[in-house]
């Protein structure tokens, strides 16, 4: 389907700009309810995808708790040496691997706490970002030093009442 060509629109009056504010208003309700079926739709297929997957999911489940079963049962006489066997249609097997898990009862939040009051920083995971609002309160010099300076624009901007829309 081809695309029509935007029109252009010029403003010569307020009444007219009031009218324009006015199309902005319901384009975007229509929009937002474009936007809320959309989601709804998308909702019930990931439930129905969900629903139809969950069968198999559950067997899936069912015959891994069996291979590790048999696995297990089987471990000294199958597993020894070589520690995983190759089927025709996958490998099954052993392998070693290591848990961090918490002492008795303590808690993630605990553990932490204690990372930081023995500065063991290098086990804390940290997400680094510039933080351009607390940029905002500091002089331009301080701003210059790190790269960064303040620049002020006039910023056209609208406002939508979408309560007299509804009248």
């Amino acid at each position: 389907m081809p695309r029509k060509k935007p029109t252009a629109v010029i403003i010569q009056t307020l009444d007219q700009a009031n009218d324009v504010l006015a199309q902005i208003g319901k384009l975007m309700r229509g929009v937002k309810e474009v936007e809320l079926r959309m989601g709804e739709e998308i909702a019930a297929i990931k439930t129905a995808a969900q629903q139809s997957a969950a069968p198999a999911q559950v067997r899936i489940k069912e015959l891994e708790t069996a291979l590790a079963t048999f696995g297990q049962l089987n471990k000294q006489e199958l597993f020894a040496k070589p520690r995983s066997r190759e089927l025709q249609f996958g490998v099954i097997g052993f392998r070693k691997s290591t848990e961090i898990t918490t002492l008795t009862k303590l808690k993630l939040s605990n553990v932490l706490e204690k990372l930081k009051e023995y500065n063991f920083f290098e086990a804390i995971k940290k997400t680094e970002k510039v933080d351009k609002e607390a940029l905002r309160d500091w002089p331009d010099e301080r701003l210059e030093l790190v790269g960064m300076r303040r620049r002020e624009k006039d910023a056209f901007f609208y406002e939508i009442k979408t309560e007299q829309l509804k009248k």
